[in-house]
């Protein structure tokens, strides 16, 4: 492009030298008046010139045949563009009476509509590229010639990251060339890590790099100006491999540097490979289209076997739809534990707020008389009974302006006392207008400026207002950043119709009130008076310093850990002396964020929620206290509270699959405590309202940000939103990640997980689950948005990583021999060597720093905690187990106790255990996690986890039965039993034994009720023969199926016998 450049602007400079010669020629010629020309002879020199301008442009249409329209387009404005210089240069240097150019060149181009590719072309381009990544894969496994040529290396490693990883966007290569060049160069960190945590030592871990590239429309990081995109990508192990030559090549004191463009190094390393038809078709394609050849590549892994990547994720790889990653620091914070440092907080005071909500009841009439409103601002026309018109005429127009906007201002404060909720939020929008005009006179400027000002976005804002049923006092920071993209939207679409209206009419200047700069100016003026005096947040949005049609992710996740430290720190809040009597709301603010951090709720969505949004027939129908709840439903809808953002955001969110078994039964207990007042007080009906009030979001906001300080300390960017984000991110890694990825980055169990897919996706899709799309459909919905686009615009941050979780397990295989001539004796007994697995075990490919991933799942952190009054025994034992109330003496007991039960039962080596060993802290946990997790997976739907009864009863003995036969049976139980697979053994080796069968028989019987039998073999016994094992089992009756159940009915009988303290007497 730039030769041919350079060559057109020589082509005009011959011929404006030309056209000098000719007009001085011409006037030589003339017998009178040398100074004019006559018409004749200006007629000719502009159809040789006309002639001349034509040759010029067919030249540069010929010299740009090769390049895409775009670039086509260019060159033919850059050529206009210098004759029009050099014509208006020639203009002023000649005499006006002599002669003046009067070409001036306008080409139109017709733009050729975008030509639609048919599949069957584009399965040709992708044939095409599995040929070449064939060819490839063949030549690094075999053919690798290392030289120390960097052009060729850089190349082919160029050609990994694009066909192993998925990498092949121009821009994303250079950046990612760049960062390796200049680790190798400095020495410094390449931000690589291993996508799972270290404890996966026996599979593949692949590396991932961590880069940022810059984006001139959408990012999550401004520097000096700059907009910056952050992501990652799968280091591949033949791109390790090649850059562990390159560092031996600077180590050895040879040049490394690539010094041309990486264009130009893949069409070096192409042509090195060999003279294969499909590398020749490639590099043709490569020097005619440029990176366009590369647009289907996404079909190598699209179409691998061996790989599971869907479509959705494929777009990710090809940078086709936007989404960014955590920045290094904030992915350390968040899963390599780098939040443990003590943080010296500032002792700020938090003020609590809270608020009665109002229900509105808008009717027609009221919403047609909310319309004028938005107009009253800008219509100045005299009016009858209005008092400003009464000024006198002669007072200038400043005036009269300024006495308007403090009449309107006076009208609309008198308005609000009396206006519902709609009318209240114009009002405040207008006044809030008005405010900031009397602002901006008292600052001087003239009134045709702050009109200007005005008519630049202020119709839009109100009429926004309006539409979304905003409340300006009541916005979040995401609010106010999805108004504001929405203004700077409506600015950019009247920016490109006015380009479109003046191409028409041959038009190039505008006025500068006009353009989308302008607006973004006055937008960031009013929105920073509205920050110092009504409290407003600040939003990226409007922190860049000029205006660009962009989106700036606010990217932050709040890992378990820390969502746990959160918790703590309202805890101790709410124990502070200033906050006494807030502890309710501040009860209420947990449950909050709990459901937030794990269903994705916005704050008003959580906050504004209604008795009636939930959807729980054991609420209206529960027979037991303590009734395990099927499921609750949340129902996020428009209520008389709040108005939802927008009509996709009206979902049904089922809390049973998206909270822990702990967390469940905490939200059911509150739910169950708020129904029963909402029964006496049906005016009461927001669910989180304590005494008709709850705290406002404002305070809410505040408290959160607080809280974070007191962690991360000030500037961290996080809050009560990033909880939302947080969610979305879990959601994707829990319904969509493999099993490393859900074990390595949430605390969710695989078993809970597949639960979730089931429900979600459907028990036959899952079969499919890694080629259909609807999943991603499914996630939008979850989280209140049409398309998962937006979701992953605005919220996803782990995509890439999922993209690798579905990439890296194709084999990179290089022969010994390769390996031996570029870094010596390789150490293996095969010919082949997969780079997957060696690049992970040889420690000299360690020289990244990577960081590794904490594995979550399994970790303790600080979670809810309830009155142990409430629980039940089992909720009790439970709770102490998952290590939420380590406090619980008695529950400590209990937990002693079933260990003690479940070793000496399960573990041949300890049958014979006396009671007495029951407080030793030997014993082996496992066999209590064992009996647990096969009692749960034989519980119903419709159950917690045991069966029985017996576990309801609270450990006040007036409920539980005292019948002596069945203190016996428990006791025979304790001493005797032995649980071999899915049976209960006694051993009767004695008349004595045969009784005390028998009791246990008698015992058991009449309290497992008739849904359970109780199966015998081998009794009565025959004490003659030598084979003397009593096998009991519970079977559970359904119709005529039977089910054995009996490590489910052990459990129960296990937490009814370690309330007995009489069987456990020394």
């Amino acid at each position: 492009m730039q030769k041919i450049k350079e060559l057109i602007k020589t082509q005009l400079e011959d011929l404006f030298v030309d056209i000098q010669k000719l007009v001085k020629k011409s006037l030589d010629r003339q017998p009178f008046l040398p100074e004019v020309l006559t018409q004749d002879m200006q007629q000719k020199i502009d159809q040789q010139i006309a002639e001349r301008w034509h040759d010029i442009k067919d030249s540069a249409d010929c010299l740009s045949q090769d390049l895409s329209r775009a670039e086509q387009a260019e060159l033919m404005q850059f050529t206009e563009d210098e004759f029009n210089n050099r014509r208006k240069q020639f203009n002023q240097n000649v005499d006006k009476k002599s002669y003046r150019i009067r070409l001036n060149p306008h080409t139109k181009r017709i733009v050729l509509p975008r030509k639609i590719e048919s599949t069957e072309s584009r399965l040709e381009q992708g044939h095409l590229h599995i040929q070449v990544v064939k060819e490839l894969r063949q030549y690094w496994q075999d053919s690798f010639e290392y030289c120390v040529e960097p052009k060729y290396l850089w190349g082919n490693l160029c050609l990994s990251f694009i066909y192993i990883s998925g990498c092949a966007d121009e821009q994303h290569l250079i950046t990612i060339q760049k960062q390796l060049q200049d680790a190798i160069e400095l020495g410094t960190d390449l931000n690589c890590f291993w996508l799972y945590h270290s404890d996966y030592q026996r599979i593949t871990n692949p590396l991932v790099l961590h880069y940022r590239v810059e984006n001139s429309q959408y990012g999550n990081d401004v520097e000096q100006g700059k907009l910056y995109q952050w992501k990652h990508v799968f280091f591949n192990p033949y791109a390790q491999f090649i850059l562990q030559y390159l560092k031996k090549l600077k180590a050895t004191q040879k040049e490394f540097r690539l010094l041309q463009s990486v264009e130009d190094c893949i069409l070096e390393s192409l042509s090195n490979i060999g003279r294969k038809k499909s590398l020749g078709d490639l590099q043709y394609q490569i020097k005619r289209r440029g990176f366009r050849a590369f647009n289907d590549v996404q079909m190598v892994l699209e179409f691998n076997p061996n790989l599971s990547i869907d479509i959705f994720l494929s777009n990710v790889l090809q940078q086709e739809i936007n989404t960014v990653a955590l920045r290094p620091s904030e992915f350390g914070l968040l899963w390599n534990n780098e939040c443990n440092q003590v943080i010296e907080p500032e002792n700020h005071p938090i003020h609590f707020e809270q608020e009665q909500l109002h229900p509105e009841v808008p009717t027609a009439q009221s919403k047609l008389q909310t319309i004028p409103y938005e107009l009253m601002l800008f219509d100045q026309k005299k009016r009858k009974g209005q008092k400003v018109e009464r000024l006198d005429k002669k007072r200038n127009k400043e005036e009269r302006t300024l006495r308007f906007w403090q009449e309107i201002r006076r009208v609309l404060e008198k308005k609000m006392r009396d206006a519902n909720t709609e009318e209240k939020s114009l009002i405040e929008a207008q006044l809030r207008l008005i405010h900031w005009l009397v602002h901006l006179k008292k600052r001087g400027l003239q009134l045709s400026t702050i009109e200007s000002y005005l008519g630049s976005f202020a119709k839009e804002f109100i009429f926004e207002i309006w539409l979304n049923k905003l409340d300006l006092k009541q916005q979040s920071i995401d609010d106010y950043e999805d108004l504001y993209r929405q203004l700077l939207k409506y600015s950019s679409e009247r920016d490109a119709q006015a380009t479109q209206r003046e191409a028409v009419k041959g038009k190039t200047s505008r006025k500068m009130h006009q353009t989308a700069e302008y607006r973004f100016g006055r937008l960031k003026d009013f929105h920073q008076f509205c920050i110092d005096n009504f409290n407003a947040p600040e939003v990226l949005v409007l922190q860049n310093s000029s205006f660009k049609h962009l989106q700036i992710c606010n990217a932050r996740l709040v890992s378990p850990l820390l969502f746990g430290k959160l918790l703590e720190k309202l805890e101790h809040l709410s124990q502070e002396p200033t906050a006494s009597e807030w502890v309710d709301h501040l009860s209420c603010l947990k449950l909050m964020y709990l459901l937030s951090y794990r269903t994705g709720l916005r704050l008003n969505e959580v906050r504004c929620l209604k008795i009636q949004d939930i959807i729980c027939p054991e609420l209206l129908y529960k027979e037991k206290e303590n009734t395990a709840f099927n499921n609750i439903t949340l129902h996020i809808q428009n209520n008389s509270y709040r108005r939802l953002k927008t009509q996709s955001a009206n979902r049904q969110i089922p809390l049973k699959i998206a909270l822990s078994e702990h967390e469940f039964l905490v939200v059911q207990h509150y739910i169950q405590h708020r129904y029963e007042q909402y029964l006496f007080n049906q005016q009461d009906d927001l669910l989180f309202s304590v005494n008709h009030r709850v705290l406002t979001d404002q305070c809410i906001s505040k408290i959160t940000v607080e809280l974070f300080n007191q962690i991360l300390g000030m500037h961290h960017g996080f809050s009560f939103h990033t909880l939302r984000h947080s969610a979305a991110n879990y959601l994707a890694i829990t319904l969509l990640g493999s099993k490393e990825m859900i074990k390595t980055y949430t605390d969710c169990p695989w078993v809970k997980a597949k639960k979730m897919r089931d429900l979600l996706f459907g028990v036959k899709a899952r079969a499919h689950e890694e080629i259909i799309q609807h999943k991603w459909q499914v996630l939008a919905s979850w989280m209140g948005h049409s398309s998962i686009e937006q979701t992953a615009s605005n919220y996803l941050h782990v995509l890439d990583l999922l993209a690798v979780d579905r990439i890296y397990n194709s084999p990179c295989i290089i022969s010994k021999k390769v390996l031996e001539q570029c870094f010596g004796p390789v150490n293996s007994s095969t010919e082949y060597i997969n780079l997957n697995r060696y690049t992970q075990q040889q420690k000299w490919f360690n020289s990244y720093q990577q960081t590794q991933p904490v594995m979550i799942a399994g970790r303790q952190e600080k979670k809810f905690s309830i009155e142990n009054s409430t629980l039940t025994p089992f909720q009790r034992l439970i709770s102490l187990r998952d290590g939420r109330s380590s406090e619980d003496i008695q529950a400590q007991e209990w937990m002693q106790r079933c260990q003690f039960m479940s070793t000496k039962w399960m573990d041949p080596k300890n049958f014979n255990l006396k009671t007495n060993y029951v407080s030793n802290k030997n014993l082996d946990v496992g066999w209590f996690d064992e009996l647990y997790d096969k009692a749960k997976k034989l519980t119903r739907s419709d159950e917690i986890i045991p069966l029985l009864d017996l576990h309801n009863q609270h450990d006040k003995g007036k409920d539980i039965p005292k019948e002596l036969n069945v203190v016996n049976a428990l006791k025979v139980l304790l001493l005797f039993g032995k649980l071999r697979k899915n049976f209960l053994h006694f051993q009767c080796i004695k008349k004595d034994d045969e009784q005390q069968i028998a009791n246990f028989i008698a015992g058991i019987e009449p309290i497992i009720g008739d849904h359970l039998n109780l199966d015998k073999q081998n009794y009565p016994v025959n004490l003659k023969v030598l084979e003397r094992t009593v096998k009991f089992s519970f079977q559970r009756v359904v119709g005529p199926n039977k089910k054995n159940v009996t490590l489910l009915v052990i459990f129960n009988l296990m937490l009814k016998i370690m309330q007995e303290d009489e069987l456990w007497l020394k």
